[in-house]
């Protein structure tokens, strides 16, 4: 089935609204943000060594995970449910769902075809399944054993399988894939990223930009001088760099087409999600202003829609900038440095930034943060095993890393204003 008659469906249950461009408008209920404490890795034996166990990879035992996938598949499948098969970078994914729009997103956001360079160090026999039913609750599965929430996101690292349930939020799909990536990589001798990154046309002086959600990673690899590679989850192997991704999933709090143009655009087409946002009834006009719902209003859309991307069937050429971005609350960092070797591990062991409004259920201003890798929530391995790869490929492609200030000054957030 294609995309159009799963917008189709969405209409007919009238779990989504379309715009007056087009594009198809959805809530998420409760679950407007990442649901961060929901989320579990299951604790096989055979790579409970490699994770970073702790607040963040919370583990799970492999009698509760068999269990809640086997209750989990059955309801999916017994349930009208919507089927994609593409690709995460060069593994294969399949992403199986109760509600047709999420599978809307799920073909904006992952890729119809591999590139071929990646392939070549990825077995093919690796395929990643996402199981999904927004609309059901733990208690539904009738588990037997007990479990704190009626939502979870069990990410099953040693199977390649992710379970979803209870939370509409559509990142959790995209973001659960990638977490299975950021574990697989390294295994192959492949740097993932939590970055974007552009470059010019013919893949030559590319650059990498690493941030957590908000800090500018899609605005800012969004340069109309530059083309873009992708806006969030980047590899890097020893032949260049390339994303894991077919689509973007940009933030659209404040969005003008005046500043943002190719945003804006590709954000308003047919095909194109519009995630919590607000909008008049009557008109189908969307007001990007408004943070009623929530700050963290998103849109889903594929590259194809974009002008200035570079093919996404084959590798840039290895990055000359590295920048890590960071969104100071505090006024405490200056607006640009170059860091050298040292400085840069540091801020990437680190990183520091401020987790921005509504990126995860519960922040409503922003909050101090260390987020190591830039990305520690998608980082199922050691921090020092992401690190030394970025070491290692910097040293060896001579790359000049920056720190690059998007947060405020003069006072910090309230009291100063954010640097343009």
């Amino acid at each position: 089935m294609d995309k159009t008659r799963y917008i189709e469906v969405s209409l007919h249950q009238r779990h989504a609204t379309l715009s007056k461009d087009g594009a198809l408008i959805v809530k998420t209920g409760a679950s407007t943000g990442r649901s961060t404490k929901e989320r579990f890795v299951v604790q096989r034996p055979e790579i409970s060594e490699d994770i970073d166990w702790g607040t963040v990879n919370q583990a799970v035992s492999p009698e509760f995970a068999d269990a809640y996938f086997a209750a989990l598949k059955k309801r999916v499948v017994t349930a009208d449910h919507f089927c994609m098969n593409g690709y995460v970078g060069s593994f294969d994914i399949e992403v199986i769902s109760t509600s047709p729009w999420h599978v809307v997103f799920a073909k904006n956001m992952f890729r119809r075809h591999f590139i071929p360079e990646l392939k070549k160090h990825i077995p093919d026999d690796v395929k990643i399944e996402v199981w999904h039913d927004p609309h059901g609750k733990v208690s539904d599965l009738n588990l037997g054993m007990d479990f704190p929430f009626e939502k979870a996101i069990i990410v099953d690292l040693a199977q390649l399988k992710v379970g979803i349930i209870g939370t509409a939020y559509a990142g959790e799909i995209k973001k659960s894939a990638f977490s299975v990536c950021n574990y697989l990589m390294p295994k192959y001798g492949i740097f993932p990223m939590h970055s974007s990154a552009n470059c010019l046309e013919d893949g030559d002086n590319s650059s990498v930009l690493f941030g957590l959600s908000g800090t500018g990673k899609t605005t800012l690899s969004a340069d109309p001088e530059r083309f873009l590679i992708g806006d969030d989850e980047i590899v890097w192997s020893e032949s260049g760099i390339s994303n894991l991704e077919g689509g973007c999933y940009a933030k659209l709090i404040n969005l003008q087409e005046s500043h943002e143009p190719d945003i804006f655009q590709a954000a308003n087409k047919f095909g194109s999600i519009l995630e919590n946002v607000c909008f008049n009834e009557t008109t189908r006009e969307i007001d990007f202003c408004d943070d009623t719902i929530t700050e963290n209003t998103r849109g889903s859309y594929s590259l194809d829609v974009l002008s200035r991307v570079y093919d996404q069937s084959q590798e840039a050429k290895p990055p000359k900038s590295v920048i890590f971005l960071t969104a100071d609350a505090f006024g405490a960092l200056p607006a640009v440095a170059r860091l050298d070797e040292w400085q840069a591990q540091y801020h990437f062991i680190s990183g520091y930034t401020a987790k921005l409004a509504g990126t995860e259920i519960g922040v409503t201003e922003p909050q101090a943060t260390f987020s190591a890798c830039f990305g520690a929530p998608f980082m199922p391995r050691p921090a020092n095993v992401y690190a030394n790869m970025l070491a290692e490929m910097s040293k060896k492609y001579d790359v000049t890393v920056w720190l690059l200030n998007t947060g405020w000054t003069k006072g910090g957030y309230g009291k100063g204003e954010r640097f343009p």
